[in-house]
């Protein structure tokens, strides 16, 4: 045999798909060479199952970005709109005074494959910083992982990004090219009337919708769609489909906005508002001058709103999960001594068999000297039978002590009507009594104080109970009320039954800023045989260092900071470009008389009205895709229930900046625009 290591330190994702051909092509020559010779060791089924994972994850990751690359391309084109509009009046010029169109078109070619040049050393230099951060991500809008990744640039990466740039250059160049068309009398006769965006003439909004509905329509009719919170995107549909619907919902509202403000215009004609009618005015006759950035409020919003309560949902539902799965701040496993009586020897074999007749455990009351430990129960937990008069239901039941219990074990409030303290109260009149689950309760109509005969395993034996129900309860942590019956009693009567301890796991409660190792280690010192120790702290931790969660919720991140900025700049960019736009008109209603402060109140409304357009609608659009679509999405994989978190608090603090933001660049162009006069007009000094 031969045996060849290899040192894989220097492998990278990007070279897995050719070690993969070489390897087979090395054991077909081998083959060839020796023949008979079989391979024994090798990497390929590992690689091969690495190879699928991370084609896995570049699709969800892609999936995630698709959004965020969207809105960064439309604010590319955004600007590339602006700048284009401001130099169409000399290319016009030009055009008309012999220039040609080819000589226009090279000019704006060599400008933007300047800006993309640049834009792609920024993004060279930038990009592993950003990789860094995702690699950090333990949830949503939190970096706090120490183990950061290695980014490394390959010449895909630079490639795409290459690609990347020159398609956002692309679009100021498409710009100038349908500039470069007109002459001046075309280019005049354009600028005075309003058009429809391209997207309103091709109804795009209602093909966007329909999807999206369809979406919808198939996650209702199928009860909706059960996801892990550790992997949440192993279905597209968890964020395409919320994406396609705001997105429609969006074009829609811009759609309806013009008529929505012109019906407005028409009732205040007959009143004294002026300032205020001259906002809405200015509004529906230039609405494709706001167009753009209330696209990307609106759009950005009602995203930014679903991400966050996505984002919150998943993380609470993974703790919530953990928590429910393990049940209390730490579980020890422990090993208990078997009591033994011999049998008859086997004349065959000679083999004397051995048989189980109990179990010595130690006390838990011992593990409540740790200074630690707040609070500790044994929970046993044995496979039983709820015999009924026509059948009987296979289930568990938990051995628990009841004074500790209600300490112990996390809850929820949905878990029961009533807290676990009330309920393991009722256990202390009756100590025999059973807590049962509410969905056996009502499948099999048992009613509280009825009894009922419940058979326990042990010892290779069936051991009969007459209890009293003396509580009901919807979930209990490590329970499972699908799967047969689910019953919570003292663990003493169970032992009293079967005539001897019984094997059972110990629940903790920890102090507040207890140390789980330290505890671990002061238990095992206390002579206790820990098989296994659980803790949900550690277990999140695990759940959360998943690449494809990681990755996810960090290109969630990263991506809701970006459309955040994005959208605030572009807002002062187009305020900015508006208020120029209107320089000479304001000038001109200083020069009839109309005073200061109207024109403040002018520019107040006319910002006013367009920001809260945008943040009320994307609002709206936003608290509608959330309530539709994610309690469709369940992420607690079944259990416990799931519950939709509205993530306000993000929310709130993106209003409170964009309202910050907009309201400065309101008060700064108020400054500067309502001081304009005559001057502005007949433009004074000029040649």
């Amino acid at each position: 045999a031969w045996y060849v290591v290899f040192d894989g330190q220097t492998v990278r994702t990007s070279d897995v798909d050719n070690l993969l051909a070489s390897m087979v092509d090395g054991e077909r020559n081998v083959g060839a060479a020796l023949p008979g010779i079989r391979l024994d060791i090798t990497p390929v089924e590992e690689l091969t199952a690495f190879s699928e994972e991370v084609y896995r994850l570049w699709q969800q990751l892609v999936l995630m970005i698709l959004p965020i690359a969207g809105l960064v391309l439309y604010f590319v084109s955004l600007v590339a709109g602006l700048l284009v509009s401001r130099q169409q009046q000399e290319d016009v010029t030009l055009r008309s005074r012999g220039m040609s169109r080819g000589a226009l078109v090279w000019i704006h070619f060599l400008m933007w494959l300047l800006l993309a040049a640049m834009a792609l050393v920024i993004a060279v230099a930038l990009s592993p910083s950003v990789v860094e951060l995702v690699g950090r991500t333990t949830s949503f809008l939190r970096f706090e992982d120490t183990n950061t990744l290695a980014p490394v640039l390959t010449p895909e990466s630079i490639g795409l990004g290459a690609l990347t740039s020159l398609v956002a250059a692309s679009s100021g160049l498409f710009l100038a090219w349908r500039t470069t068309r007109q002459t001046i009398t075309s280019f005049k006769r354009s600028a005075g009337r309003a058009s429809k965006a391209w997207w309103q003439r091709m109804y795009l909004d209602v093909l966007v919708l329909i999807p999206a509905v369809y979406v919808l329509y198939t996650l209702w009719a199928q009860g909706g769609l059960v996801n892990s919170a550790e992997d949440p995107f192993q279905d597209p549909i968890t964020f395409l489909g919320p994406t396609l619907f705001s997105l429609g919902l969006t074009l829609m509202f811009l759609r309806l906005l013009p008529f929505t403000l012109n019906i407005l215009a028409g009732v205040l004609a007959y009143t004294d508002s002026v300032p205020l009618l001259m906002a809405l005015r200015e509004l529906t006759r230039s609405i494709g001058r706001y167009r753009g950035i209330l696209l990307m409020m609106a759009f950005t919003l009602s995203l930014t709103g679903y991400t966050a309560s996505m984002a919150s949902t998943i993380d609470r539902s993974l703790e919530d999960s953990v928590n429910y799965s393990i049940g209390a701040d730490a579980v020890i496993v422990t090993a208990a001594d078997a009591q033994t009586e011999q049998g008859e020897t086997d004349e065959e074999t000679g083999q004397t068999t051995q048989t189980v007749t109990g179990f010595n455990t130690l006390p838990v009351s011992d593990l409540l000297a740790i200074e630690e430990v707040a609070q500790a129960s044994p929970v046993g937990r044995y496979p039983a039978r709820l015999v009924l008069r026509s059948q009987r239901v296979d289930g568990v039941v938990l051995g628990v002590d009841r004074a500790a219990m209600a300490a112990v074990a996390r809850s929820r409030p949905d878990y029961a009507d009533s807290s676990f303290a009330d309920l393991f109260n009722q256990l202390a009149g009756r100590r025999n009594g059973i807590l049962l689950s509410e969905k056996t309760a009502r499948d099999y109509n048992l009613l509280i104080g009825q009894e009922v005969e419940v058979q326990i395993s042990a010892l290779g034996a069936w051991y009969d109970m007459t209890v009293p129900i003396v509580g009901v309860l919807d979930y209990f942590p490590t329970l499972n009320p699908n799967e047969g019956f689910f019953a919570i009693t003292n663990l003493q009567p169970i032992f009293e039954t079967v005539g001897t301890q019984l094997p059972h796991n110990i629940w903790l409660s920890l102090k507040p800023d207890a140390d789980p190792a330290k505890v671990r280690e002061e238990v095992r010192n206390l002579g206790y045989p820990i098989l296994e120790w659980k803790d949900p702290q550690t277990a999140l931790q695990q759940a959360r260092a998943v690449p494809s969660r990681r990755g996810v919720l960090g290109f969630l991140s990263v991506g809701f900071v970006a459309s955040i900025t994005l959208t605030l700049v572009g807002a002062i960019i187009q305020s900015t470009a508006s208020f120029r736009a209107q320089v000479t008109q304001l000038g001109t209603l200083r020069a009839m008389g109309l005073s200061g402060l109207a024109i403040a109140m002018y520019l107040i409304f006319l910002q006013g009205i367009a920001a809260s357009s945008g943040i009320l609608g994307g609002t709206g659009i936003g608290l509608a895709t959330t309530r539709l679509f994610l309690p469709l999405l369940d992420f607690s994989n079944g259990l416990p229930p799931y519950l939709v978190r509205v993530a306000w608090d993000e929310i709130t603090n993106v209003y409170l900046i964009f309202a910050g933001v907009l309201m400065l660049v309101a008060i700064l162009s108020i400054i500067l625009l309502s001081r304009e006069s005559l001057s502005t007009v007949i433009k004074l000094g000029d040649v």
